[in-house]
């Protein structure tokens, strides 16, 4: 069952059930059991994949450790069925599809003469193939990058002067990591399951996380730029520091990624996401009622007496926000600032009573209406994602594994050279089907299952034959159980009219049969009148 929902179906355009599902976003199919075994079956590819266990769990860790090299040793890896235990062994899926199940790569081709170290170099390889490994390494490569980020821009990131380079190895090396990342996404969102560009693009940034990488990249580049190109003065060269300082924030707020994988810490990023469009909403409403109250109270009691109060009345965006919005945004946690000691200053005032009836209304209406809806609201998102956390854990699951199936498996900059070696063929396979109308590069990775003979799919399909008359006749029988058990009541409440009219058809056979007896005797009783009525003629003539 596992391997027809992986499997490539022609009808489908050559592509696979569980594909078709998550572009439609169909997040029940995804959370099938069936389902959920096939993708963890990709997740360890060649290694066992129940991985439950405290020894196996450890065994993972100490192969993570040693680079792979104990792997071999320590890991448990999947073993051949006892139907080709004795058979010779023969490729059985493509390569570049999804082969979990397939023992061949395993065992060939042959590196050495000597069969355990052959084993041996294939079981290595195949460990940092698969995906647990892929994912260990992209979290210690990232957590690098954040940590390198982080001390170029609090020590490293000045502008150039006579004592000081104009750029530090510390920050070149942040930009080959970011070109690194930028061309591995590239990479990803040209290898995506949609053909065409509209297709990819909609797809790719349907994920949240991807539209943050996205934001942060084009930040980074923009304050590389700003960085060398206004970097002759220390206050043109803060706008680049500005800049690569929210870039970093959202590379660091990016890192809640790699809890997806986490089955009951995932679903809470996605309660978090949903809580995001209650407050865009809350946000608008708190916006006009932050500044109806900062206009109304600065046209009492500011702006017409500045110089009791010092403000600075000038019609300009930074005084505006200054001196109207920051002051009325931090209301809502309870920081006044001056707003009642300057207000308290005149009590006798008409302006400064009319501000505090207008203040009292506003706090009531912001930190008590306002702030108890939103978290109303909050708790309704959260209780709607609890009660669905399997089923959006399992979804996320797939896109994690869809993600991690094409990241290539080394650090950078060797991943860097991957990267382009895939674009590159892209790019070479798109060119040739447009000049040529060939088809396209028959040798890609692809998230699906290819059999190498057409035996399997025979196979598949006679099973599928199978699988689907079997569930149809239980349907049906199914179908056939439940009409019987809703017609038990209707049964049971024509259970006394049945035997009435029983009773009354016996009642009525009764009397028909008495009834017929009558007749029977009537038509005796005739007979013997005319057998009478015979006789008397002849007893009369002797007289006459």
């Amino acid at each position: 069952a596992c391997e027809i929902v992986l499997r490539q179906i022609e009808l489908f355009g050559n592509i696979s059930c569980l594909q078709i599902a998550a572009n439609a976003d169909d997040k029940l199919f995804v959370s099938h059991s069936c389902c959920v075994q096939a993708l963890n079956n990709i997740w360890y590819d060649k290694l066992y994949p129940d991985q439950s266990k405290k020894r196996n769990r450890a065994a993972l860790f100490i192969g993570f450790l040693s680079l792979g090299v104990l792997a071999p040793v320590l890991v448990e890896y999947r073993k051949e069925s006892e139907e080709t235990k004795h058979k010779v062994l023969q490729a059985k899926l493509e390569s570049h599809g999804i082969n979990y199940y397939d023992s061949y790569p395993l065992e060939y081709p042959r590196i050495t003469k000597y069969l355990g170290f052959n084993r041996y170099c294939h079981q290595l390889i195949n460990f940092h193939l698969s995906l647990p490994t892929k994912y260990t390494y992209h979290c210690v490569q990232y957590c690098f990058f954040l940590l390198l980020f982080s001390y170029t821009l609090l020590f490293k990131f000045e502008p150039p002067t006579n004592n000081t380079p104009s750029i530090y190895w510390t920050e070149i090396l942040t930009i080959i990591l970011v070109s690194c990342m930028l061309i591995e996404e590239i990479h990803f969102f040209c290898n995506g399951d949609s053909l065409t560009f509209f297709g990819k693009v909609s797809s790719y940034f349907k994920h949240f996380f991807k539209q943050m990488s996205a934001v942060a990249f084009v930040l980074f580049y923009i304050g590389l730029i700003l960085r060398f190109a206004y970097a002759n003065s220390a206050e043109n060269f803060n706008v680049a520091r500005i800049i690569m300082a929210y870039d970093l924030e959202i590379w660091w707020l990016r890192s809640m990624s790699f809890i997806v994988v986490v089955p009951f810490l995932g679903p809470h990023l996605v309660a978090i996401g949903k809580m995001l469009k209650d407050l865009t909403f809350f946000m608008f409403i708190i916006a006009i009622v932050m500044i109806a109250y900062g206009v109304t109270s600065r046209s009492m009691a500011y702006y017409p007496n500045p110089e009791l109060n010092g403000y600075d009345i000038n019609f300009d965006g930074r005084g505006i926000f200054r001196q109207i919005i920051y002051p009325v945004y931090y209301f809502m946690y309870g920081n006044m600032g001056n707003e009642t000691t300057y207000l308290d200053g005149y009590p006798d005032e008409g302006w400064s009573i009319a501000t505090h009836v207008l203040l009292a209304f506003h706090m009531l209406f912001v930190n008590i209406l306002l702030i108890n809806l939103l978290i109303a609201m909050f708790s309704k998102r959260f209780d709607q994602v609890y009660d669905d956390t399997k089923t959006i854990w399992h979804y996320q699951s797939y896109l994690f594994t869809r993600e991690y199936f094409d990241r290539p498996p080394f650090f950078p900059p060797i991943s860097l050279f991957y990267n382009l070696y895939y674009l590159g063929r892209l790019f070479y396979s798109w060119v040739r089907r447009l000049r040529s109308k060939k088809s396209v590069d028959s040798h890609a990775k692809v998230f699906k299952i290819i059999p190498i003979r057409k035996e399997k799919e025979k196979t598949w399909y006679e099973f599928e034959g199978a699988s689907s008359y079997e569930y149809a006749h239980m349907e049906i029988k199914a179908s056939g159980s439940d009409s019987s058990k809703k017609n038990v009541n209707e049964d049971s409440s024509s259970v006394s009219i049945k035997v009435d009219h029983e009773k009354s058809k016996e009642d009525s056979n009764s009397a028909g049969k008495i009834l017929e007896k009558v007749q029977e005797e009537i038509n005796d009783m005739k007979k013997d009148v005319q057998s009478l009525l015979g006789f008397l003629p002849q007893r009369k003539r002797p007289n006459n």
